[in-house]
């Protein structure tokens, strides 16, 4: 699984959001883990905290599905 992108990256390139947006989101998810809440993923912190649209994130994962799944099942 090396060299995978994440989905951060996804967006970026995607031109979804800035990579100033990733970060803000990644600090976003570990405030609310160290505040005691359950992990979020970071597509759903975008979309919750208005950095990404439901279609966006729908977009990006169905990529992910396409590019990552093929290559976890044959490793």
């Amino acid at each position: 699984m090396a060299g995978m992108k994440r989905f951060g990256e996804y967006a970026v390139e995607m031109g979804y959001c800035t990579p100033a947006d990733v970060l803000r989101a990644v600090s976003i998810q570990d405030d609310l883990e160290a505040r005691g809440f359950p992990r979020m993923l970071i597509g759903l912190v975008m979309v919750r905290y208005g950095i990404i649209d439901n279609g966006q994130l729908l977009h990006i994962l169905k990529i992910l599905e396409q590019q990552h799944v093929p290559s976890i099942l044959a490793g």
